[in-house]
């Protein structure tokens, strides 16, 4: 009884934040039992960004925005609940098991909307009946949220902003190597991988002056690192470069339908190698297995260390570019191409509904007016994304201009068109498990943990089948009850 209790009081101290109706709006219902009620719809923040106080601010002044204008008219009442990011997903949880689940969830990534997948509902429906345009946004970023589960497609989102990757490079470190910076104009034939690595060698030099080039180049005494691949970036930034017979990237590492791994195919192999390559071949990156690698970029961003030539990341580092500025010239360029592909792994923020939602056209007029144009604005700028409506993209590189000039930030605007698709985020079955174990698999490479790449991939490959049975198994036996 008691613990029956605990349960029920959890479950009504939640729905006092989220489901809470004032007693003057009862009041005036029973006045005027002719006037239409007015439906409350919850926009749930916690899974991304926008929980800071600045940007609680400023969703509370669309909230009131909305609510005296649109919302007024329509009789739908707006309000953003904010909870912490580390609670968002137990909350969450726990609100779908008490049928009590916010109409809508955002800004949230595709990793999360990969976590709660059969949770949202397709826009497909609502886009359709509204002949909204979808071509006011880049394309790919449209296509990174939607998804193909069991033969069935979904669009569960569009998108708010995103945070491409890019080649931020020390333009110091450049100079005094006497290298060309890289290219600004994606696909530039030229430049490659095997390129980047020729530039990385100049700038990776140990204690005693000597690059990977000299006989005596002593790796465990480097002071300075030439590339940091993708690091801070998950496995499948990388992976997805690679590109089966049939010209489709192999990032999943599985079948269409999910059922078989392929995390042991040529491909897979292929960047587990080149990842080996940049280690221990050319040694131009850190392995977590050499002192002075492990170490050298201490608790600081590896670029601002300002021990690293350059770095692949995605442009959420914004957060680090007072710093650069104190400590070094920097700039940004376009990522190689790999066996003549170019990708640029991208994170995207999205809005979605809920499906267990209980006031889903209501949630649809609100979901249409945060993205129109003027306050799609106002929440890309408030999450310091990129936004991926295009009309508004001119005015974006003006902002960043007005601020650093010298900066080449079409760069970012340009890499929308190369966006991985699949995203390197997207859903797979039992996603946490598989991506625990391909971040375990590239980490055993980097710190010397390893035999062959062969072997991680076949490893690799054979505990994730293990995860797909395990799924399918579950899915099959909640089918047949």
């Amino acid at each position: 009884m008691k613990k029956t209790f605990t349960v029920l009081l959890v479950v009504l101290l939640i729905a006092s934040v989220f489901m809470a109706v004032s007693c003057s709006k009862g009041e005036t219902t029973a006045k005027s039992s002719a006037k239409k009620e007015t439906v409350k719809i919850q926009v749930m923040v916690g899974f991304g960004t926008g929980t800071d106080p600045s940007q609680i601010a400023v969703h509370e002044e669309l909230q009131n925005e909305f609510n005296s204008t649109i919302g007024k008219e329509k009789g739908i009442e707006l309000e953003f609940v904010t909870v912490q990011y580390s609670d968002a997903a137990q909350k969450f949880t726990t609100l779908l098991s008490a049928k009590m689940a916010p109409d809508i969830c955002g800004p949230v990534g595709v990793m999360g909307v990969a976590n709660f997948i059969d949770e949202w509902e397709d826009l497909t429906p609502y886009l359709e009946r509204d002949n909204y345009d979808l071509s006011v946004f880049d394309s790919q970023l449209v296509e990174s949220n939607r998804y193909n589960i069991e033969g069935e497609s979904k669009l569960v989102g569009l998108p708010i902003g995103y945070y491409p990757s890019a080649l931020y490079y020390n333009e110091d470190i450049y100079d005094r190597a006497g290298l060309e910076y890289p290219p600004t104009e994606w696909g530039t034939p030229e430049w490659t991988y095997d390129a980047l690595y020729e530039q990385a060698r100049k700038m990776t030099i140990d204690k005693w002056g000597l690059t990977p080039d000299d006989e005596d180049f002593d790796e465990d005494n480097v002071v300075q690192y030439g590339y940091d691949g993708t690091d801070w970036s998950p496995w499948r930034a990388w992976v997805g470069k690679f590109f089966d017979e049939n010209g489709k990237s192999v990032a999943l590492g599985m079948t269409d339908d999910f059922r078989t791994a392929t995390m042991n195919s040529p491909e897979w192999i292929e960047a587990f190698t080149e990842l080996e390559r940049q280690l221990y071949v050319e040694k131009v990156r850190p392995r977590s297995s050499a002192a002075a690698g492990a170490s050298l970029f201490g608790d600081n961003d590896p670029l601002g260390s300002n021990r690293l030539g350059v770095w692949e990341v995605f442009s959420w580092m914004s957060y680090a570019y007072e710093t650069w500025d104190a400590n070094f010239t920097w700039n940004i360029g376009a990522i190689p191409s790999m066996n003549g592909h170019v990708v640029s792994a991208t994170n995207i923020d999205t809005f979605v509904m809920t499906k267990s939602g209980n006031h889903k056209d209501e949630a649809w007029e609100v979901y249409k007016w945060l993205f129109s144009e003027d306050v799609y604005n106002r929440l890309s700028h408030n999450y310091g994304s990129i936004p991926a409506m295009k009309s508004l993209q001119d005015k974006w590189l003006d902002e960043q201009k007005a601020v650093r000039p010298n900066i080449n930030w079409q760069v970012l605007l340009d890499a929308g068109e190369y966006a991985d698709n699949p995203n390197n985020e997207s859903w797979v079955p039992n996603f946490g498990e598989v991506w625990d174990a391909m971040e375990f698999a590239m980490s055993s490479i980097i710190g010397g943990l390893y035999d062959s790449p062969e072997q991680v991939a076949e490893e690799l490959n054979d505990e994730v089948q293990g995860y797909l049975d395990e799924y399918w198994a579950a899915q099959d036996a909640k089918a047949s009850k």
